[in-house]
């Protein structure tokens, strides 16, 4: 009697981790979703914030392009000596023309572009397709995180039921335990039938402990991914019965793509706006001496006014190979794409593949997990009645535990399978 007591204690004992982490699933202050943790991990990821970087950086150079239509404005001064000035070759009667060697000049000139060629809107636009461009470059790395969060939040559920199947299978052995005990009270059972049970409790501890220990690790690893305590927090078991369009693919990489190639159109219009007239409304104004008038030897104001244009016509000898290089540019980008979506697609019927494969073999674990239990009730009641041995017994608990062990194992296989699907359409 006393080893069946002590053994009831060491099962009591051995169930405290899971108790202690059940406390909180039991009575528990919130419950979260898979989808909540993905937008929690989301959210805390630190690349998360180079997307404000990337928005204070396009606002700025925005800004710097933009300044080109604001009227420039400058300040020039200047005194000179000359060592020889104009002179008149021969003498007019009552004109003399006296050029002092000594010159000066203070203006100040006002520049306003009146037609840029498109170059100041082209610049806009690549600023923005640019800073799109790191947009959905960082959406791309973020993306990568779901799978982390997916495989962390499932392995914590596979873990809840696999502590949970061992609970079951502690019990089941307690209670063969107390009827060996009550067998070998009345002479019909060995002592050593009791210690094969016993040793089956003490495996079962050790599983149990072990399995209680890798679930506080996982919980760390979601509480680190998402930023916050998820100790005590109940997870949700995600529905297996959601349906996935492999049809639609809604991947970040495809508007990096779409984005790349806005970026690739906006180069082409910039390479357009190199080969366009600029054209500019200026203004000059100030005082010298002499003044716009040559022959006046006195300090006077001056003022010009007029349109100026401007024409480099440098680019035009290097423009059919930049126009090749950003037409290939573009090329690339859509041959990356269909490559993409060539691959992605073998990738959705693979895990199409084994979504259906673990939906099969989730149907036959519930009729296995019944004919296993069928098999122990009859073994049990043959051992009580001495038609076969304690190992005979042990060996049916153990395929009942397995057995539903298995059906654990399927439906998170099936989960992941479903959201790895998920991820690689991007749905």
């Amino acid at each position: 009697m006393r080893y069946s007591v002590l053994f009831a204690l060491l099962a009591l004992l051995s169930t405290g981790a899971y108790a202690q982490y059940r406390e909180g699933a039991e009575t528990p202050s919130t419950c979260v979703t898979m989808e909540e943790c993905l937008e929690m991990a989301r959210n805390n990821y630190p690349q998360i914030r180079q997307l404000g970087l990337i928005d204070a950086t396009e606002k700025y150079d925005l800004s710097i392009a933009s300044s080109t239509w604001i009227p420039q404005f400058s300040v020039s001064g200047k005194a000179t000596w000359q060592s020889d000035v104009v002179e008149m070759p021969f003498d007019i009667p009552g004109f003399e023309l006296d050029m002092p060697h000594d010159q000066y000049s203070l203006s100040a000139n006002v520049t306003q572009h009146i037609w840029d060629g498109g170059a100041s809107s082209s610049q806009r636009e690549a600023v923005k397709t640019s800073a799109e461009v790191q947009r959905k470059q960082t959406e791309v790395s973020l993306y990568s995180v779901r799978s982390r969060v997916q495989n962390v939040y499932l392995g914590i559920l596979l873990l809840d039921e696999q502590i949970s199947q061992n609970r079951l299978l502690m019990e089941s052995l307690q209670r063969n335990a107390d009827e060996v005990q009550a067998m070998i009270d009345n002479g019909m059972a060995y002592r050593s039938d009791l210690d094969m049970v016993n040793v089956n409790i003490l495996d079962c501890m050790q599983q149990t402990d072990a399995l209680c220990a890798d679930r506080e690790a996982y919980v760390k690893m979601l509480g680190l991914l998402t930023g916050r305590d998820m100790s005590g927090v109940e997870l949700e078991m995600p529905s297996d019965d959601e349906a996935v369009d492999t049809r639609a693919v809604c991947r970040p990489e495809l508007a990096l793509y779409a984005a790349r190639l806005r970026q690739n159109e906006a180069q082409m219009k910039q390479l357009n706006a190199r080969i366009s007239p600029q054209f500019d409304l200026t203004l000059q104004g100030g005082l010298g001496r002499p003044g716009l008038n040559m022959l006046k030897n006195d300090f006077a104001p001056m003022f010009i006014a007029g349109i100026k244009m401007q024409w480099n016509i440098a680019s035009l000898y290097t423009r059919k190979n930049d126009k090749r290089k950003i037409e290939s540019a573009k090329h690339d980008i859509e041959l990356e794409q269909e490559t993409f979506l060539f691959n992605t697609g073998l990738d959705a019927t693979q895990q199409e593949t084994e979504v259906d494969k673990a939906r099969m073999m989730l149907e036959k674990d519930d009729e296995i997990i019944r004919l296993r239990s069928s098999i122990r009730l009859a073994g049990e009641e043959q051992y009580r009645n001495g038609t076969i041995k304690m190992t005979d017994l042990m060996g049916m608990i153990d395929d009942e535990h397995n057995a539903r062990l298995a059906r654990s194992v399927h439906h998170i296989q099936l989960l992941m399978a479903i959201y790895d699907l998920k991820n690689t359409v991007g749905q």
